[in-house]
């Protein structure tokens, strides 16, 4: 069965260099630059698979010859998912050109391919098909949109691997006025998967576990609704769930079998982020948000949740952008490759980004603190 926890979290230990020097043990916060550059193999070189933009090498039948099918400005397009096996890009797009859950090089954005619907397999909902979420095996999974007026069930579908037919992951009645499904993520894999959708209505948010029954829940003082209705992540633990809507500041909660737990409302920079995800990177917790009015991407040091520190910001979209007017879409950490790590960004009608996010090596932050509190050590003697 599925279940619904929530449970305070730990308080966060402060990272600290600590330096010999001669007046004895110094200790400071490590802060250094790190840099987020768009990935310059991606969508012709400039990290922007723009709307509608047709890439050399894209699968034969995803164009009219004048635009790419499955990105364009109807509001058509709001999940995208990383698959860290293959390293590619599984984007969902409700175009009627066809099958459109597509699967695109995660270097490239090149369109290879989609992913197999089965026949009768995927059916109902407000939106059939809607947002992504692909675990650390490389299974997939697929939700549709649900609301109480749509008349059918909140539904995941799961494929195990990018060749596989869909299965039923998860079908549930939507309780009350609850809409469910505006996000999805997911943590674990195999026996060990858990997902996380979030709500509007009278629920924060979903936890389905890979048994497989509904899990909604009602949450706990403190919550209002559609706190996770537009950006959704776990967090440092399986046990946390951070959540994002416009014009609200980011929740950080926990869940436990037994009762839910708001713990934080932190602020971050802009009413405007929604989409959210958490990774570690190096052992140092970083949050990824994107911005719906401007398609800015923007990423914090996590280490302590009640105080994100904003490190880097930034957009490879140029030129008049459509209004992303339902603040939808989808913010993916990648593939971490030691310091850095690929990030992947989708607001509705404004495209497809990929970037680079780097941070310095911890030797060069300790060094630095150590250099800067040694002289600092220095002065204070002679003065």
């Amino acid at each position: 069965m599925s279940t619904v926890a929530f449970v305070k979290p730990l308080k966060p230990m402060k990272k600290i260099a600590i330096c010999a020097s001669a007046s004895g043990i110094l200790a400071a916060p490590l802060f250094a630059a790190s840099s987020l550059v768009p990935m310059a193999t991606f969508g012709g070189g400039d990290g922007w698979r723009a709307p509608n933009e047709i890439l050399a090498g894209d699968t034969a039948g995803t164009a009219t010859g004048a635009s790419y099918n499955y990105l364009g400005t109807g509001s058509l397009e709001r999940g995208v998912a990383y698959n860290p096996t293959t390293r590619n890009l599984i984007a969902v797009s409700r175009s009627a050109a066809g099958n459109g859950i597509r699967i695109l090089n995660g270097t490239t954005g090149v369109d290879v391919g989609a992913l197999a619907q089965g026949s009768g397999i995927i059916a109902g909902g407000t939106f059939t098909t809607n947002m992504a979420a692909a675990a650390a095996d490389g299974s997939i999974y697929v939700a549709n949109l649900q609301t109480a007026a749509g008349g059918s069930p909140f539904n995941i579908y799961r494929w195990a691997n990018e060749s596989a037919t869909p299965s039923v992951f998860f079908t549930a009645a939507v309780p009350g006025t609850v809409r469910l499904g505006d996000t999805l993520d997911v943590t674990g894999s195999g026996a060990g998967t858990t997902l996380a959708a979030g709500a509007n209505g009278s629920v924060g948010y979903a936890i389905i576990t890979s048994t497989g029954a509904t899990a909604v829940t009602t949450w706990g003082a403190g919550v209002a609704n559609g706190d996770f209705r537009l950006g959704i992540t776990f967090g440092a633990s399986a046990l946390d769930v951070l959540g994002k809507e416009t014009s609200d500041t980011l929740k950080v909660s926990t869940y436990s079998a037994v009762n839910g737990t708001l713990s934080q409302a932190v602020a971050l920079t802009s009413l405007g982020e929604m989409a959210i995800d958490h990774i570690t990177i190096m052992g140092n917790p970083y949050l990824a948000t994107l911005d719906a009015n401007s398609s800015t991407v923007r990423v914090y040091d996590f280490l302590n949740p009640t105080a994100p520190v904003l490190l880097n910001s930034m957009t490879t979209t140029s030129g008049a952008l459509t209004a992303n007017g339902n603040g939808v879409g989808q913010v993916r950490w990648g593939t971490v490759t030691g310091d850095s790590a690929t990030l992947y960004a989708m607001a509705t009608n404004q495209g497809l980004q990929a970037l680079v996010f780097q941070v310095p090596e911890p030797a060069s932050l300790s060094f630095l603190a150590c250099g800067a509190l040694f002289t600092l050590s220095r002065r204070s003697r002679k003065a």
